[in-house]
Order: C-alpha cells, then sequence, then structure tokens
C-alpha cells in the first residue's frame, strides 16, 4: 500500500518540481548573465530579506493542517480532517493580512527610493502566498500531491514568461518582483478552487474532535514557528546577511547564493521522494504507527540511492557546470562551486527525520538540534567570512547542516529503533566516490564545456558499471522499483524490469533436505 501510493505521488511530485527547476534555473540564469555578479549580489541581498517574511507563512499553521488532517484522513475521519482545513484556512488568511500590512508600511519607511515599486510588489504577495500554504498542505495531507500541480503549472508558466519579458524588454528589478508577484497570485486562485471544492464535498456530518486536539495543534504550531525562525539561520542561507556586512566585496553574496544555488539543485530529487514519503509517514502515523521506523528506513535507502550519487559525482562537475551555465564573470566561485555539493548533501536526509518528529508531536527533537546547529553555523561564518568571503560562508552552512541533520538521525535511530542499512550505505559511498575521481581525472585535463560532458559521461559509465558488478539493489528495492516499471507503458516496462533485475542481488535459493 505505502509503496504504490509513495511511487504516485513521487511521480505528480516529480513532474511538478521538475518543470519548477527548469524554469528557475532558465531564468535565474538568464538574471545573473544580465546583471553581473555585483547588481546581482544586491538584490539577493534584497530579495532574501523579503522571502524571510513570507517564509514565515509557510510554517505554524499550514504544517499543523498538514500533521493533523493527514491523522484523521488516515484514520477515516473526513469531517475533523474537513473541520481543520477550514478553520485554519480562515486563521492563516487574517495572519496574511496583517503580515502583508505591516511589510507594507516597512517598504514604504525604510526600503530605498530606486527599489520601493519593487519591494512593494514583494510584500503584496506576501498575502496570497501564505494563504496557499494551507491548501497546498491540505493535499499532501490527503496524499494527493497531483492536486498541487495544475496551480503549480499555471504559475510557473506565468513566472517564466513574464521574467523573461522583463528581461527583453529591460523592466529591470521591478519587471522581476511584477513576474513574481503575478506567480503567487495564479499560484494560489487555481489551487484553492479545486482544494476547497474537493474538501467541501467531504462528509459534513457531526464533528467530534478529540478533547485534546486544540492543545495539540496550538503546541505543534507554536514548535513550528520556532523551528521556522532557526531554520532561517541553518537551512535558508544567513550567510547572506553575514557575507553583505562582514565582506567588503558584495561579489561574495553571488557567488556564495549562486554555487550553493547550484548544488541544492542537487536536491530536486531526494527532496521529490522525500515529500511523498513524508506524506505517507504522517498518514502512517493513523493508520499504524508500529510500522513508522521500517517506512522511515526504508524512505531514507532509497534518498540515499539518489542523492549520494548525485553530490558526489558533482564535485569535480560542478566548477565547469557554474562557468557554463553563468560565465566567465563567475570564475571567483568556482572553489565554492566545488565543495557546495558536499555540503549541502546532509539536507537531502532533512525532511524525512523531520516527518518522523512531526508525526509523533516530537518537533523538539528538531528545535534542540537546530538551536545547536545554529551557534555552529554563526561561530564558523563569523570567524571564516573575513577571510575567505563566499567559502567561509558555505563552510559554515555545511558545518551547521552535518551537526543538525547528524544529531536528528542519532535521536531516532536511538528512540524509535531505525535500523538503518548500514552497509548499503557503505557500499553507495565506495561506488560514488570511485566514479568521482575517475570523472576528476578526465575532465581536469580539459576546458570547461567538454570536461562537463566527458566527466558526466565517465561517472556515469563507472558508476553504473560497479552498482552491476556488485549489485546494489536487495531483493525488496528490486520488488518496489517494479512497483512504478510497471505502471509505465508496456514499451517501457520489459526494459525497465530487465535493468532493475541487473542491479538487483539474487535471493539465495532455499536448500532442500
Amino acid at each position: 500500500m505505502n509503496s504504490k501510493t509513495i511511487a504516485r505521488n513521487t511521480a505528480w511530485y516529480g513532474l511538478e518540481n521538475l518543470i519548477g527547476f527548469v524554469t528557475t534555473l532558465i531564468t535565474s540564469i538568464a538574471i545573473a548573465r544580465t546583471l553581473g555578479p555585483a547588481k546581482m549580489g544586491y538584490i539577493i541581498y534584497i530579495t532574501w530579506l523579503i522571502g524571510i517574511v513570507s517564509s514565515l507563512g509557510s510554517v505554524g499553521l499550514p504544517e499543523t493542517t498538514r500533521k493533523y488532517m493527514a491523522e484523521f484522513v488516515g484514520g477515516g475521519d473526513l469531517s475533523t480532517a474537513r473541520f481543520i482545513y477550514l478553520r485554519t484556512f480562515v486563521m492563516q488568511t487574517g495572519l496574511a493580512s496583517v503580515a502583508t500590512l505591516g511589510a507594507v508600511l516597512w517598504v514604504l519607511h525604510d526600503s530605498p527610493a530606486e527599489y520601493r515599486v519593487a519591494a512593494l510588489l514583494l510584500v503584496c504577495g506576501i498575502l496570497p502566498a501564505m494563504s496557499n500554504f494551507i491548501s497546498a498542505q491540505a493535499n499532501v495531507a490527503s496524499e494527493n500531491l497531483s492536486a498541487n500541480l495544475p496551480a503549480s503549472l499555471a504559475a510557473t508558466a506565468t513566472y517564466f514568461a513574464l521574467t523573461l519579458t522583463a528581461i527583453f524588454l529591460n523592466w529591470g528589478v521591478t519587471g522581476i518582483a511584477f513576474a513574481m508577484f503575478s506567480m503567487r497570485v495564479v499560484d494560489f486562485v487555481v489551487r484553492l478552487i479545486p482544494t476547497m471544492r474537493r474538501i467541501l464535498s467531504w462528509d459534513t456530518g457531526e464533528v467530534h474532535p478529540p478533547t485534546d486536539l486544540r492543545a495539540r495543534m496550538m503546541s505543534f504550531a507554536t514548535q513550528s514557528v520556532m523551528g521556522m525562525l532557526l531554520t532561517l539561520v541553518v537551512w535558508d542561507r544567513s550567510e547572506v546577511f553575514l557575507l553583505k556586512h562582514l565582506s567588503p566585496d558584495i561579489r561574495q553574496v553571488s557567488f556564495y547564493s549562486v554555487s550553493f544555488g547550484l548544488a541544492e539543485r542537487l536536491l530536486l530529487f531526494p527532496s521529490i521522494f522525500g515529500a511523498a514519503a513524508g506524506a505517507s509517514i504522517l498518514a502512517q502515523y493513523g493508520r499504524d504507527r508500529s510500522r513508522l521506523p521500517a517506512l522511515t528506513a526504508a524512505s531514507l535507502r532509497y534518498i540515499a540511492l539518489i542523492s549520494i550519487p548525485l553530490h558526489v559525482i558533482a564535485v569535480p562537475l560542478a566548477a565547469p557546470a557554474l562557468l557554463t551555465l553563468y560565465g566567465k564573470q563567475y570564475l571567483g566561485a568556482a572553489v565554492v562551486a566545488t565543495v557546495a555539493p558536499l555540503l549541502c548533501l546532509p539536507k537531502a536526509f532533512l525532511g524525512l527525520i523531520q516527518s518522523l518528529f512531526e508525526s509523533v508531536d516530537k518537533q523538539k527533537y528538531f528545535l534542540i538540534a537546530t538551536v545547536i546547529a545554529s551557534f555552529v553555523d554563526i561561530g564558523v561564518a563569523w570567524s571564516l567570512i573575513p577571510r575567505y568571503g563566499a567559502l567561509g560562508a558555505c563552510i559554515g552552512s555545511g558545518a551547521a547542516q552535518i551537526v543538525a541533520v547528524g544529531m536528528m538521525w542519532a535521536i531516532g535511530i536511538q528512540r524509535y529503533r531505525i535500523q538503518l542499512p548500514w552497509g548499503f550505505l557503505a557500499r553507495l559511498t565506495a561506488i560514488s566516490v570511485v566514479a568521482s575521481v575517475a570523472a576528476w581525472g578526465v575532465s581536469r585535463h580539459l576546458a570547461v564545456l567538454p570536461a562537463l560532458i566527458t566527466g558526466c559521461i565517465i561517472a556515469t559509465t563507472v558508476f553504473m558499471t560497479l552498482a552491476y558488478l556488485f549489485k546494489i539493489l536487495e531483493p525488496e528495492d528490486g520488488s518496489r522499483f517494479k512497483v512504478i516499471a510497471n505502471a509505465c507503458p508496456k514499451a517501457l516496462s520489459g526494459p525497465m524490469n530487465t535493468m532493475i533485475d541487473w542491479f538487483t542481488r539474487m535471493e539465495p535459493s532455499s536448500t532442500i533436505a
């Protein structure tokens, strides 16, 4: 049941994110090449500050909606799930209105004149964005991630078209801000209408929520907000603020943001699966919570299978990719781009353990780990940025992520008896390192574009060969992957099943006495 649900949601969420990935990659490259690292640095800083306000609206009530709707949907109580959605949506819209009004007053009073119109457009987008989070999380709670796709497609197309128009017509920052505002409005409207219609059609019988539900939801929402405030330090590039004030070279902000942002795009694939698995973990709590440790361990296995090879192999290819996409004006970011894939790798494993803590109402473990990691981040970045600039910021962020994720998984393993596949992780890492070294050995002698193409080919060939020789998949892995393969057209399912068999260990045959 969980395998099919996760596979289906992975496909839908993957399509949604893949389209967004391609769109944002194209637009970000176009903007960065047009503005250059100096102007881009200041714009990144302004956008980051405004983005913090909007980010705060993604936690608290939205995460509470996801957690408790998933629990009651999983338990078959649709009336209570419907009640939770409607109540949190009204509350969130009220909070969004207050936040937007406060942000508008702040912009009118403090923003530079040349950025005032753009800033107003950005902060006005807070209202639809914050309200939109409730509907998006309600769809996740229902394990119906496909319902989020139409709105994402419409919003992405709007942003893509308006951004390119702003670049070609030289509308500057104001044009980019208008594109972002329009994207948020379209996303809100297209997502709200079908979600509201579907949830209103659920059982309208008399609601009898548990007596402790309100207290649990309030406690969870408070912890979520506290977690988000800490998340801004560890996970949302707080180093941009330190770079702006500790480094005399504004280009370092661009070098850090572009390099680390490029590395974090590798998180697309593990985050797709992680989101689908996380939704099932939350629902599993309502179905049979005794299976949570096994489901978490199995999900980590596949996130590792996706993320470890991508990030390790990306190390020798990151600098060529950066210079190919963004041009030689970003040569100063080459070293940062090289180390960034490894330093942001821990983030691939964050969502899974965080979903487990949310499902059992133990967000305090996330808060404790993030508090400690925050001190690590600020301490390391503060000491390294004055001398090393963007590289110091990158190291600070990576150190904090390693500490936070490491602590959370250590707590999860100890408290919930999660049995991780250590042998599998060791084999996968070793194979990935060999493939990465092979790619480096060839690509370091070539020009930028040939190095990128040749390195990718060499790394892929070496990795697939070693994965075949050492049979990287266990029999249960092969069975789960075949669920996905068999859902494809017959022309694809046959070859896919054959390829899965190539990498799967044979089950030991039984001995007849």
